[in-house]
């Protein structure tokens, strides 16, 4: 009867060794610090060459043209690891859109290797490069806090010339409510998310909103800012405020893009933004 006391000491020891070999290793990789956010939507994965988790949805900038009226990039990135973009650039005749699909690859210095070796001024991660369908590469970004940096490859070039880049920034956009009271005329709205707002007078902010606004009527259709108000969740009104650009005349049949601007306080709820 004495010799089972020991026999069931041992088993027992080694079930609680068993046991507790685990918890280590769960405390360690509990105590691993988390990745920082790229925007309040997603959150960078450990790995820097796998697009997983990382930021996807519309961005959108609207640019300056020295060869037409307005240039307009909107670019959709997807958890699949692809991305379509449109390339617009309109006239007073006409408008050329150019439109791109393909997948998404790490950038070179997004392995850990290369990370190492270099200064943190020069650091890469989180640039991903934008290939076509048939490989080639089109254009490249990186992510930062507020959006995406991009630069567009200059696509015609000979064998040997270094790749020259346009770079300019999208911002990342939301859409957003409309109430339209203009006849044959087509109006979409985007949030311009992750800016940074203007602090005009505590409370209030300058928050930005981009508006796609195509006139299919058979006259040219003249806009004012006192046409756009904003209506919040409280049904509290908010005028807008334009830039004296972007309320030129939208000739018949053709779409143009503007930049709206409406201050309230940050704690606002917008809700839809009305066109009288």
């Amino acid at each position: 009867m004495l010799n089972r006391y020991p026999i069931a000491l041992s088993t027992l020891s080694l079930f609680l060794v068993a046991c507790g070999s685990t918890d280590p290793s769960r405390e360690y990789q509990s105590a691993l610090p988390s990745e920082p956010q790229i925007t309040p939507k997603t959150e960078v994965q450990n790995s820097a060459t796998s697009w997983t988790g990382q930021t996807t949805g519309n961005f959108r900038a609207l640019l300056p043209c020295d060869n037409c009226e307005q240039h307009v990039i909107h670019l959709r990135l997807n958890d699949d690891q692809t991305f379509q973009l449109s390339d617009i650039k309109r006239s007073k005749q006409r408008q050329r859109e150019n439109q791109v699909a393909g997948t998404i690859q790490a950038a070179q210095g997004n392995n850990q290797q290369d990370k190492q070796n270099q200064h943190p001024s020069q650091n890469t991660a989180n640039e991903w490069l934008l290939n076509t369908e048939n490989g080639q590469a089109y254009a490249r970004i990186q992510l930062t806090a507020h959006g995406l940096q991009f630069s567009l490859y200059n696509q015609k070039k000979t064998q040997n010339q270094q790749k020259n880049e346009t770079q300019v920034f999208l911002h990342p956009v939301e859409n957003m409510q409309v109430s339209n009271a203009l006849k044959h005329v087509d109006i979409q709205a985007e949030h311009v998310q992750n800016v940074e707002v203007k602090e005009l007078n505590d409370p209030v902010m300058a928050h930005d909103y981009f508006l796609a606004i195509h006139n299919q009527s058979d006259q040219a259709l003249q806009l004012h800012a006192n046409d756009l108000v904003l209506v919040d969740q409280q049904y509290q009104e908010y005028a807008a405020v334009v830039d004296p650009q972007f309320l030129e005349p939208i000739p018949t049949q053709q779409k143009q893009w503007i930049k709206v601007s409406f201050h309230y306080p940050a704690s606002v709820q917008a809700d839809v933004i009305k066109i009288k």
